[in-house]
């Protein structure tokens, strides 16, 4: 029985059925290094690209930009190269990454230098610091691409892996802080950006490892050990630090969460607001500026006593009240608040108007279904009425329309077929009842048949 399941599992789970050649693999992968010609101008034009998106705050500009960029390539490059102990090309991807990266940087500098939109908005703050989730979007997304790069067939999965890492916006962040003296946007989207590069590479590094890829052969025994122990100690050093700062990272998640619930609970009392919070993880501090109701010093004693409660024994609360205590950096901190709000509540009513269409033009098509399948079935009034005279010769007037009720949730419509008829005489109510069965079966039973029948009075006949 274990036998079996893992038969299943290797036949499930096995990479080497479907992947590509080996020589394929490594063609590839020494295409992406080179930054010339085509890639030099299609990365100029990613580079400018982002930076518009950034610039404007349209995710869909951004998202564009990463789709063209070429600058997971040298990423790649490094990783294939440290597992097949390449070490050429481990040197050219380093050379070419670092050549990409001075490039980008210098291109979204020059551009968010000569544009005259300077406010960072809420896309651009995105990428200045990094969170516990870029390093698990990293490296998944790191294995994911070396996977899909080994296939036959790539399909989608690298187009997806360039979005979901986003190596270019970070990039374009820093050239903004440069361009514009921000200089921690600046250090914080390079360390986003190296946090990716670092966890892709290594991703890479392990899944090629795995893969049947043929190594490197040396002429001498001795100097093949010598570079293969030399790159497993780089890839140590590398993933040392990597996951030093990881833990960091979501050390200083864990202490941003703690301290937002714990200013939620218990400092955003009925009548007492929030204006700006300053969570410092790294020095253990949380600064708030509070307005309206001011806080009495025991219900500030009481505060500082459950900090405890929410895993933040050691942290220095500092508490000021009124907006006369407002700085700089209070200023900064509510502008960005508003800008994220803003965004929120953007993004909310673009999906309530996404929601909307979708329904009406799911009901757009419903009614022209309708109409199309009456059309379809139906011959035209006076061909009917000529149809209905047979049995019914008093008829001598006949009308079609439809009638339309949207439903309560708005996604399907109820069409009614109005016939309406004018008699000369009076049609008893069996010969109605007949007739309007008659209607449903010439329609073929798609919709119900609303039979409306006049009867012209004494008056008018005379």
């Amino acid at each position: 029985m274990n036998f079996a399941f893992l038969r299943w599992v290797r036949a499930h789970f096995d990479l080497s059925s479907d992947m590509a050649e080996p020589t394929e693999i490594m063609a590839d992968v020494e295409d992406g290094l080179v930054f010339k010609g085509t890639n030099l101008w299609v990365l100029i034009f990613a580079i400018l690209v982002a930076s518009v998106g950034l610039n404007v705050n349209s995710t869909a500009v951004i998202i564009g930009a990463m789709l063209i960029s070429p600058l997971m390539g040298p990423i790649v490059g490094i990783g294939f190269g440290a597992a097949t102990v390449e070490v050429n090309l481990i040197q050219r991807g380093l050379k070419n990454l670092f050549i990409a990266a001075g490039l980008s940087l210098l291109v979204s500098a020059l551009y968010f230098y000569v544009t005259p939109l300077t406010d960072a908005g809420s896309e651009l703050l995105a990428r200045t610091s990094p969170t516990t989730w870029d390093v698990a979007i990293a490296l998944f997304g790191g294995a994911a691409g070396a996977i899909g790069f080994t296939r036959r067939e790539r399909g989608n999965v690298v187009p997806g892996v360039a979005i979901a890492t986003a190596l270019m916006p970070p990039l374009c962040t820093a050239g903004y802080g440069l361009a514009t003296a921000h200089w921690a946007y600046l250090f914080g989207a390079l360390y986003l950006f190296f946090i990716n590069c670092v966890f892709i590479s290594l991703a890479t590094f392990l899944v090629a490892r795995i893969l049947p890829l043929p190594q490197h052969q040396f002429d001498s025994g001795r100097r093949g050990r010598w570079v293969n122990r030399s790159i497993w100690a780089v890839a140590l050093l590398t993933a040392g630090p990597s996951v030093y700062l990881a833990v960091g990272i979501v050390r200083n998640t864990v202490f941003a969460h703690n301290a937002q619930q714990f200013i939620d609970e218990q400092l955003s009392l009925p009548g007492t607001y929030v204006v700006t919070r300053r969570i410092e993880a790294s020095a253990g501090t949380i600064n708030v500026l509070l307005a309206g109701q001011r806080l009495t010093p025991d219900q500030l004693r009481t505060a500082r006593a459950r900090l405890s409660q929410y895993r933040l024994p050691t942290t220095q609360l500092t508490v000021r009240q009124g907006l006369a205590g407002l700085d700089s950096t209070d200023a900064r901190a509510l502008r960005t608040s508003l800008l994220e709000d803003i965004r929120s509540r953007n993004e909310q009513t673009l999906a309530g108007y996404d929601t909307r269409l979708a329904q009406l033009q799911q009901l757009l098509l419903r009614s022209d279904s309708l109409a199309t399948a009456t059309t379809t079935v139906f011959p035209t009034a006076p061909a009917l009425l000529r149809e209905v005279q047979v049995e019914h010769p008093t008829v001598r007037q006949l009308g079609l329309s439809q009638l339309v009720r949207p439903a309560a949730d708005s996604l399907r419509a109820d069409t009614t077929l109005v016939v309406a008829l004018r008699a000369s005489g009076p049609l008893p109510a069996a010969e109605q009842q007949r007739l309007r069965q008659w209607l449903s079966l010439r329609t073929g039973m798609r919709q119900p048949v609303q039979l409306v029948v006049e009867i012209p009075s004494p008056a008018r006949k005379r």
